[in-house]
């Protein structure tokens, strides 16, 4: 149902949406996004619910922004898994794997996006939907950072 360019459309995607991050640029990870009327959300676990368009921009332009927890982390995409739902929308399945680059080199917290919804535009193809599920490894790593932090 999508051809082979779309594919590497999709993939491209992927890629774009960490490498954006990763350059601290908000606007141009949200052009990796529908239109603010067609934005279906975003859920991110331990970093909130975005329901709207505006609200994933305001969260990402922190996320990137001084002292945002993005700054100084590599983000990676694997397993990219794309499932097509018609011509014009595929689910995206893809592991995240967060490292630090900053300081000390290490991998800080992996995750999954599960049936991200992207959808064919008028500017290509596009997230219109998110969910990352954090693995459990983030959450003991911060308990820790926390806990030496206060000693």
């Amino acid at each position: 149902m999508i051809t082979i360019e779309d594919y590497l459309e999709i993939t491209q995607l992927v890629a774009d949406y960490c490498l954006h991050t990763d350059d601290g640029d908000a606007d141009s990870f949200m052009a990796c996004w529908v239109e603010p009327e067609e934005f279906d959300g975003y859920e991110s676990g331990p970093f909130g619910t975005m329901n709207t368009w505006q609200e994933m921009y305001d969260f990402e332009k922190h996320h990137v922004g001084e002292g945002g927890m993005a700054v100084g982390k590599r983000h990676e995409s694997a397993n990219i898994k794309v499932v097509p739902v018609s011509s014009t929308e595929v689910h995206v399945t893809n592991d995240l794997i967060v490292l630090e680059v900053a300081n000390e080199p290490m991998i800080i917290a992996t995750g999954r996006y599960n049936n991200s919804v992207v959808v064919k535009t008028e500017k290509g193809w596009k997230f219109k939907r998110r969910t990352l599920d954090v693995d459990s490894g983030f959450f003991k790593l911060m308990e820790r950072i926390n806990q030496q932090s206060a000693a």
